[in-house]
């Protein structure tokens, strides 16, 4: 008989699917396939993309769904990475390797998609009330599209979560969001060219001090569920 760890193992693909599946089925303006054929433009051709989508007409709740389906490859990274493959802590002869809990792992990764979506939001909504200190046209829904498509490197490259150890090229892939949202400015915010460096350094410090506390959050969470998890000697 299968164990129920090995049964949740089976079934995440397919709860995934459906998952994303639904969530595109509440967008008017997005399906999936689109939001797949975006998200690769914005890291392949930013300033191209960032012109195309500068007149497209979304909604809030299309920029939800679409950080919603870019975000799914960070929740089956930390998934996989922490129920599947495992972690090993400590050094040389004392280091040991575990895996969660699968159940533990599925609410990591699901706490961890959530915290890394309302990290965004927030941060477009602070991008925009700064809007004016810089010159700039403020516009919540172009400050939406802009933080979704900065955030979008970091969030696909969460599916290297799978191997735990390569988490710090999570954080490398994720500074090409700078990039993007530097050229996004004066496309998206009407940003002047004199203002642009400025507001670039000032929006990155918000973005720190978001990340930091959602890390932070998700951090102590993830301490609670990994101690008990951690073989005694």
């Amino acid at each position: 008989m299968r164990s129920r760890a090995e049964k949740l193992k089976q079934n995440i693909p397919k709860t995934l699917k459906s998952v994303v599946i639904k969530i595109t089925a509440e967008s008017e303006n997005m399906d999936v396939n689109e939001i797949i054929n975006e998200a690769k433009n914005i890291i392949t051709s930013p300033k191209n993309t960032l012109e195309e989508v500068k007149d497209k007409e979304r909604s809030t709740q299309d920029i939800l769904v679409y950080l919603a389906v870019v975000a799914v490859p960070l929740l089956i990274g930390v998934i996989i990475g922490y129920g599947v493959v495992g972690i090993k802590v400590g050094w040389g002869m004392l280091a040991t390797h575990f895996t969660l809990p699968m159940g533990t792992a599925v609410g990591l990764g699901i706490l961890q998609y959530v915290l890394s979506i309302i990290g965004v939001v927030i941060f477009a909504y602070i991008l925009n009330a700064l809007a004016p200190s810089f010159s700039s046209e403020q516009n919540l829904m172009q400050a939406m599209k802009l933080a979704a498509y900065a955030a979008t490197p970091g969030l696909l490259a969460g599916i290297l979560y799978i191997l735990p150890t390569l988490s710090i090229l999570v954080f490398l892939i994720s500074l090409y969001g700078l990039y993007i949202l530097y050229l996004g400015m004066p496309v998206l915010m009407n940003t002047p060219e004199d203002k642009q460096v400025i507001y670039l350094i000032v929006a990155i410090v918000v973005y720190i001090i978001i990340m930091v506390v959602v890390g932070a959050v998700a951090s102590t969470v993830m301490m609670h569920a990994v101690t008990p998890a951690i073989p005694s000697f």
